[in-house]
């Protein structure tokens, strides 16, 4: 169980705390995936109550922002424990991480921010109440000004696949985060992010021999000039079939009916290729050079 999150009065006293509860996540998939994560809060004071207008918090999983979370209006909070959950809107961007998150088990993080409010029966020390001291009447409370309010919450892999990643339908998508070099950053990558964006631009302007054409030359321009691309790797099997591997690709791609580059439009290649095709050539190609990227650049 995780470490409770508690909201404090002005005077510094606890009166609310969050912490993960043992109901299971659930999750929904469609253009704005969302995931619920389970909580639950306890009023920490007798003759009070309290209620949760609006929080939002950042999510995060592991050190990625991976989208926003939104709870309440909550009321009937009492000094028992009151199951809630946060819903969760994901990015797109964040699709990668849900389905292959760091090892070990599912670590979130949620920063919270928002307004709550309290009306108490002041019955003991006055200096609970500073800053707060009318009695029954609602008094407003912010959250986030200036002070972190973070929840950190635990899941095991295998409720998490269950729960989130199959119920988002995440399967029926290939989804994976690229690690090329940023541009610029590496100079000798450019010409080969060039030519993959490019083949991005074929490949949605439906333009299928234009996509194997740009994802052949993203190949050939990886630096090594095509025989040396993997000198950086050890000697052995590795470098060996990954070298093998990438030349098969490349031959297919070349093989497929394609526009060679800064020809006007001259076509080459054995067979036909439709987007269907295309689609499957530009991720095997996109695929193919973050791996590589991540072998010869990171070791």
């Amino acid at each position: 169980m995780s470490m409770p999150l508690t909201f404090t009065l002005p005077s510094g006293r606890p009166w609310l705390s969050l912490r993960r509860s043992t109901n299971p996540l659930s999750a929904a998939g469609g253009p704005l995936p969302q995931i619920s994560l389970p909580i639950e809060a306890r009023l920490l004071l007798p003759n009070l109550q309290g209620e949760i207008l609006r929080l939002s918090c950042d999510v995060r999983l592991g050190d990625v922002l991976i989208g926003r979370g939104e709870l309440g209006p909550i009321t009937g909070l009492n000094t028992d424990e009151y199951p809630i959950s946060v819903a969760v809107t994901c990015s797109t961007e964040a699709l990668a991480m849900l389905i292959d998150p760091p090892p070990g088990r599912v670590n979130i993080t949620l920063d919270f921010a928002g307004l709550l409010r309290i009306r108490h029966q002041a019955t003991d020390s006055a200096t609970t109440w500073r800053g707060v001291e009318q009695p029954d009447v609602w008094h407003l409370l912010t959250a986030g000004n200036n002070q972190l309010y973070r929840l950190d919450v635990s899941f095991a892999r295998s409720d998490w696949y269950e729960q989130v990643v199959e119920r988002l339908g995440l399967g029926g998508y290939l989804i994976a985060k690229l690690a090329l070099p940023a541009p610029g950053t590496v100079p000798s990558w450019d010409a080969a992010r060039n030519h993959l964006e490019e083949a991005r631009r074929a490949l949605t302007s439906g333009a299928p021999p234009a996509t194997f054409g740009r994802c052949r030359a993203a190949i050939d321009a990886l630096p090594g000039d095509k025989t040396k691309i993997f000198a950086a790797m050890p000697e052995g099997k590795k470098r060996d079939e990954i070298d093998a591997l990438t030349r098969a690709i490349g031959k297919y791609i070349h093989s497929g009916r394609h526009v060679v580059p800064d020809t006007g439009g001259e076509q080459a290649g054995d067979f036909p290729v439709d987007q269907r095709d295309a689609v499957f050539a530009y991720n095997l190609t996109a695929l193919l050079l973050s791996h590589i990227a991540g072998l010869v650049l990171d070791g």
